[in-house]
């Protein structure tokens, strides 16, 4: 049985329109000919329009995973943000955000001046600039240090949790009315000053600056910078209550579309493959393309996406390059799926070139024919070890979902029963190490005749003339050299069946 073909085209040279079975002659009269042009409507609009649907959905799909995956999945949100403090050029832009916010708690000037001498006092201004210097150079080191870098994960694990609590529904302490998300960055506050030891006096002011001194404070500040700063000391706003009501419709919405899309995309390139009789081949070929299509899309958008977003979000030059960074990082996971989904389309072209007319396909289903046939428990095994050995691995996230790896296994003893079905009925009578047998025997032929001499050219007159001056009795070994030269000739495709048989008559008759 061949694979069918293209759900564009007709069938390719030397591959015939695929059968589902094989017809004999109890199988009663043909279908009547009124089914080619419903045939050809399906191949020429509905599997086209089924792979475009399919495509469409898939792209969708991929989006809602990644999303529910990075902005709903408290381990890899966890994940992300600890490789985002990990950055360089993250550490030094919140190093500059950290040095001010402890400054603008802390009045370091004053507290100088209360404990230097009289005559020392005028010097409390300039310290204080050099100590401002000197926390702005052990910043990027205190963010760098592992304590630190635990407690930024902790505090984003512990600000996800709360996110989620409010998306699904709100808590005693969160609700959809009141809740303010936010992510608590008072521990980095207070690591900072404890490195350049000021720890007492950020404590002592933390609690004070929360009125209008801290206000006027954070106006100064934002006027200087160019920022927004945060009315509470250490914390940044996430979510307010205003927006949890918004937010927990498009989470649910994004749950659920991360599984149904997908799904719906599955079935559609499916359904197209199936409707695709006589043309399945090239149908499941152009799936595999589809798939690249989704991948290139992802990673076009994620490029087009970041830039957009970091333009229209960050004002400030010189914070540029550490957003970047920061949107690359967020979107490691969407970079992943793009990547896979492209790596899927290898596996679905290799499926489809395996059941295809070429040479190398044939000789690779001749010589495994036999194994699938008298050993299908070995085959089943075979390919079950090798899906095992892929999800061990891991390259992508489907392969590390349960529900995934049962639909790839699925899939995969679908293929061995196909692929054993196409070879029982191509090479029914097929012997263990035949195909290898056949094989040397045509290189063998293949090297006698590159080793023999070219045929001197002559006119079909001229060989007439010479069959003629050379009829007569010949030897037996002499015929028989003859038509092994003519059969290699016919195996190798030099000259036709028809060839051969006139050729095979003339030399059995001695030239007449």
């Amino acid at each position: 049985m061949r694979a069918g073909d293209s759900a564009m085209t007709g069938p390719e040279p030397g591959e015939v329109a695929d059968q589902d079975t094989p017809r004999s002659a109890d199988d009663g009269p043909t279908r009547p000919s009124s089914a080619a042009p419903a045939a050809t409507r399906v191949h020429r609009f509905v599997v086209p329009l089924l792979l475009v649907l399919a495509t469409v959905f898939g792209f969708a799909g991929a989006f809602a995973v990644w999303v529910n995956r990075q902005a709903l999945n408290t381990s890899n949100w966890s994940s992300t943000s600890g490789k985002v403090l990990q950055n360089k050029q993250v550490q030094t832009a919140l190093s500059a955000y950290l040095v001010h916010q402890l400054f603008a708690d802390v009045n370091v000037s004053a507290d100088l001046q209360t404990i230097l001498p009289k005559q020392l006092q005028p010097l409390a201004g300039p310290a204080a600039a050099g100590l401002q210097q000197l926390a702005g150079q052990l910043a990027p080191r205190v963010l760098a240090s592992p304590p630190v870098q635990a407690a930024w994960v902790q505090a984003n694990i512990a600000a996800h949790k709360e996110l989620l609590r409010v998306l699904n529904g709100g808590g005693p302490v969160v609700s959809t009315r009141s809740g303010v998300v936010s992510l608590n960055l008072r521990t980095l506050v207070s690591q900072l000053a404890a490195t350049v030891g000021l720890s007492s006096q950020v404590a002592a002011v933390q609690s004070k600056l929360q009125g209008s001194t801290g206000a006027s404070v954070r106006a100064a500040a934002q006027q200087k910078l160019g920022v927004t700063l945060p009315p509470a000391s250490g914390q940044l706003v996430l979510m307010r209550s205003n927006e949890l009501k918004t937010a927990q419709d498009i989470a649910n919405a994004v749950k659920n579309l991360a599984i149904v899309l997908p799904a719906i995309a599955l079935l559609l390139f499916a359904l197209a493959v199936y409707l695709a009789r006589g043309r399945r081949r090239r149908t499941l070929r152009t799936t595999g393309w589809c798939f690249v299509i989704v991948g290139v899309a992802l990673l076009l958008i994620r490029r087009v996406a970041g830039d957009a977003v970091v333009n229209g979000l960050v004002k400030v030059p010189s914070n540029k390059p550490a957003a970047h960074q920061v949107w690359d990082i967020a979107t490691s996971l969407l970079f992943a799926l793009a990547v896979a989904l492209i790596a899927y389309r290898i596996v679905i072209v290799a499926a489809a070139w395996l059941a295809g007319p070429t040479r190398p396909a044939t000789a690779v289903r001749k010589f495994f024919a036999p194994s699938l046939r008298d050993s299908p428990g070995v085959a089943y095994s075979v390919a079950g070890g090798l899906l095992l050995l892929v999800v061990l691995w891991g390259p992508t996230p489907a392969f590390r979902n349960i529900l995934w790896v049962l639909l790839f296994a699925v899939l995969l003893a679908y293929g061995v029963t196909m692929l054993r079905r196409e070879t029982a009925l191509e090479f029914p009578g097929i012997e263990h190490g035949q195909a290898l047998h056949d094989f040397r025997v045509a290189r063998a032929e293949a090297r006698a005749r590159k080793a023999a001499p070219p045929p001197p050219a002559a006119t079909e007159a001229a060989v007439g003339e010479s069959r003629v001056a050379t009829a007569g009795p010949a030897s037996s070994s002499g015929r028989v050299e003859t038509l092994e030269r003519l059969g290699a000739l016919r195996a190798g495709g030099v000259i036709t069946d028809e060839e051969f048989a006139a050729e095979k008559a003339y030399v059995l008759n001695n030239g007449a």
